[in-house]
């Protein structure tokens, strides 16, 4: 039995913790054993505890930017430091054979690889576009260390290969998988937050930050609410630590907007089905950075129609007007008219709906993302990195 040590960036809840939690919980566990460190207590701590998963946390510091300057530089590279010895001696107590670091945001595999001489398979979810030399440092360091870099989505692997440091064949592609999620019951949200039974409901789902694109949702939906009596809308998400701001600036535009009474903000839900359940439509308005979209896959899943921005990830995951609509990335027009027809066209919902539902059991399946994991593991503990 071969031991992994996953390297994390956080401890919550949301696309890249589920996608880690999904595959280290689906291993084959005749053959690998997942130890999984994470930087902070959290959700995810406690779900890897609900499965049996070996669970460790040390402080290391993530990329972010608030060390772009030179105070976090050096308190970036002391935490780095320090942390470096503390994961190399657990790596050395758990005799790890391979290092799998789940995102861009974590540079310890580094230190890690050096320092216990096993491989590095460097697992990418993100697309950096500035700063520039924060993308060009993060595509140079994964192309010279990782044994092999594997990326959510061909517009990901792209995006890194512009760069020029990659190798031939070092990238490889694994969609993430879903689950079909269960319907445990048929309730949603609509009796909580005063939305009526016959309401025509487009949502959004996802952080609230810089790129989801939640104003430019805000802005299409309040030119077609005038029309639309019965349309509502909805926000489910929050912010990260230390921009909670954006909720508050997000907040203050619903209030201001003239129909607040229809605009709805959930906050962070744990029960994700639910508001799939509230919903009729999902809308994804991020830029560029979108690398796959685990919110548009889940949708999609639970035969939502998708109208998305014809970016990244949910480009690849949506089919044109056979499971959703995709929209000229930042114009608003382009997604009002796209609203607009489909809340004037109902009937195409279901059909829309249940052909996303199919795309994602046959294409982006749990099964073939853990299989593809499992071989690859397999291949580079025998030494094999084609």
């Amino acid at each position: 039995m071969k031991t992994i040590m996953y390297l994390h960036a956080g401890a919550e809840m949301y696309g890249s913790d589920k996608v880690l939690l999904q595959l280290v919980t689906g291993l084959d566990k005749k053959q690998f054993k997942p130890i999984v460190v994470l930087p902070e207590h959290g959700p995810l701590e406690k779900a890897l505890a609900t499965n049996n998963i070996q669970t460790e946390v040390v402080a290391y510091p993530i990329l972010r930017r608030k060390y772009f300057n030179l105070k976090g530089i050096f308190n970036y590279a002391s935490g780095y430091f320090k942390a470096g010895k503390v994961l190399a001696d657990l790596a050395e107590k758990n005799h790890v054979d391979l290092v799998h670091v789940n995102t861009l945001a974590v540079l310890e595999g580094i230190t890690l690889k050096k320092r216990i001489k096993k491989p590095l398979i460097w697992h990418v979810h993100e697309i950096l576009l500035s700063p520039k030399f924060m993308w060009k440092l993060t595509a140079y360091l994964s192309a010279k260390y990782a044994d092999k870099i594997v990326v959510v989505s061909n517009a990901t692997g792209e995006h890194l290969k512009k760069a020029g440091y990659a190798k031939k064949n070092q990238i490889i592609t694994i969609y993430n998988g879903i689950n079909i999620l269960k319907q445990l019951d048929n309730s949603d949200f609509r009796q909580e937050f005063g939305i009526p039974k016959n309401a025509f409901v487009f949502g959004h789902v996802g952080r609230i930050n810089a790129w989801k694109g939640q104003e430019d949702f805000l802005k299409a939906s309040l030119k077609l609410m005038p029309d639309y009596p019965k349309m509502h809308i909805l926000f489910s998400g929050n912010a990260y630590k230390g921009e909670e701001w954006r909720e508050g600036k997000l907040k203050k535009e619903i209030n201001e907007s003239g129909f607040s009474d229809r605009i709805h903000y959930l906050g962070f839900q744990k029960n994700i089905s639910k508001i799939y359940r509230t919903i009729d439509v999902l809308v994804s308005t991020s830029n560029g950075r979108e690398t796959f979209s685990l919110v548009v896959a889940e949708a999609m899943s639970c035969s939502k129609p998708v109208i998305s921005y014809n970016i990244g990830g949910p480009s690849e995951l949506i089919k044109d007007e056979e499971t959703g609509y995709l929209v000229r990335p930042g114009n608003i027009d382009d997604l009002f008219l796209k609203m607009s027809y489909i809340i004037n066209n109902t009937q195409l919902v279901n059909a829309l709906g249940q052909n996303g539902a199919n795309r994602i059991s046959s294409i982006f399946n749990v099964k073939r993302f853990i299989d593809s994991f499992d071989q690859l593991y397999e291949r580079i503990n025998n030494g094999r990195y084609e």
